[in-house]
């Protein structure tokens, strides 16, 4: 008995406890949570558990299916089966299908089934070469709060009214035209976040939106980007997947639309963005001047070319108000090609407002010209409380380097906290 206390003590479970169900009995609402962190697949073996757990599955608010590697009929059979024998309300129905149109008719079937049922999250994928043709049922959802549509094709119809509470919505891979997006945009009173990505079919993207706090676009596939009519919008992602030919017309739109923006709080570009910037010279024409922004951030920077950072200096300077500056850096060369750049706009430059900034460094040794940008930054923010240099992966600096790199960093901004830390582990230098 002493053996057997001991046993139990040190962890070892009591053999009559392992047939006891602890889960059976919880409440649908848990349980409901549980399952739907399963793929549809999953959740359906789950019927075999036990006799009580034989319908469970199709009564999960959440559906989730990728069908990739599976036979169709046996898709179809799991869908049509959890849709018809379904007790519950559908809350989130999410499908990702291999392209082809053989399976079309069944999901325009489904699409048309759910548009009658209370379903809020919908998330279609089509992965291929050929776009899914969104049917017109798609746009007669009621209770609709989500929509994400991936490698489809979208045509507003005009029978469309408005979707009363949508909150979000995710393009990626879609072909619409402008007026079929004007519709759709204009349509969602309470949209809050927008997500434009390898959109086609529009040349000149306007958006207007009076709710509309999140925008994040790919800017390679416009000719022009016009944003107005957007009281809310305080934060904006732009990347740019590729230089568009017409790249000096749509970055002054881009600029001009940014500027007038008085709601704008965040700002986050990409490095490519940063590089078509560079390239046409946009920022020292049209610079962006924008007194409400308070964070900006750069990532995927390359410093291989001077425009570069005329560009980023350029930004900080035009938006006077810009608290919280961080950049990730791709590349850079060496510490000679900013020299002589940086000795000529000695003093030059001014960043009152600046109170923090955070650099994220490439994996390769050594940070090139980065030091020295970064120290040119430190001597011209006079309030500056926090700088952060970090580094992932690769090889972290030797000691010696690291100490240098931040005796000169702290000799720059003397009453910033400085801190250097590799892979997520901060030195104590």
């Amino acid at each position: 008995m002493a053996n057997m206390i001991c046993l139990s003590s040190l962890g070892e479970q009591d053999p009559s406890e392992l047939t006891v169900d602890r889960i059976s009995g919880l409440p649908w609402i848990i349980l409901d949570i549980i399952l739907g962190k399963l793929s549809i697949n999953d959740a359906a073996r789950t019927s075999i558990l036990a006799k009580d757990w034989r319908y469970k599955w199709l009564s999960i608010s959440k559906f989730v299916l990728n069908t990739e590697g599976l036979n169709w009929d046996t898709v179809s059979s799991i869908i049509n089966r959890f849709l018809l024998q379904h007790t519950c309300s559908i809350k989130i129905f999410s499908l990702r299908t291999v392209s082809g149109a053989f399976h079309y008719p069944d999901l325009y079937h489904w699409i048309k089934y759910l548009s009658r049922q209370h379903v809020e999250e919908i998330s279609l994928t089509e992965v291929g070469i050929r776009r899914f043709a969104i049917p017109s049922s798609m746009f007669s959802f009621v209770k609709l709060k989500s929509l994400i549509l991936k490698g489809c094709a979208v045509r507003v119809p005009a029978s469309f009214k408005r979707f009363n509470f949508l909150c979000e919505i995710t393009l990626d891979s879609v072909s619409i035209d402008e007026n079929s997006f004007d519709r759709l945009i204009l349509g969602c009173p309470r949209l809050r976040l927008l997500h434009l990505e390898r959109v086609v079919g529009i040349q000149h993207l306007r958006i207007r939106s009076p709710s509309l706090r999140v925008l994040n676009v790919d800017s390679g596939f416009y000719q022009y980007i016009v944003i107005e009519d957007s009281p809310c919008l305080a934060t904006i992602a732009i990347e740019a997947s590729f230089l568009h030919q017409e790249g000096a017309i749509l970055n002054w739109s881009i600029i001009r639309s940014l500027s007038a923006l008085n709601s704008l709080r965040n700002l986050c570009l990409s490095g490519q963005f940063v590089k078509l910037l560079a390239a046409y010279n946009v920022v020292e024409y049209i610079p962006l001047r924008n007194n409400t922004m308070r964070h900006l951030f750069l990532y995927s920077v390359r410093f291989e070319d001077i425009k570069v950072f005329r560009v980023c200096l350029s930004l900080l300077s035009s938006s006077p108000n810009i608290n919280h500056f961080r950049f990730a850096i791709e590349s850079a060369k060496g510490p000679r090609l900013i020299t002589a750049f940086l000795k000529e706009n000695r003093g030059r430059f001014s960043f009152p407002k600046l109170e923090s900034m955070k650099v994220g460094c490439p994996v390769v040794n050594g940070m090139g010209c980065t030091v020295n940008f970064i120290e040119f930054l430190c001597a011209h923010s006079p309030n500056l409380k926090f700088l952060s240099i970090e580094k992932i992966g690769g090889r972290t600096m030797n000691v010696t380097r690291v100490s240098k790199m931040l005796s000169r960093f702290r000799k720059s901004c003397p009453r910033a906290t400085v801190v250097y830390s590799f892979n997520g582990r901060q030195s104590s230098l």
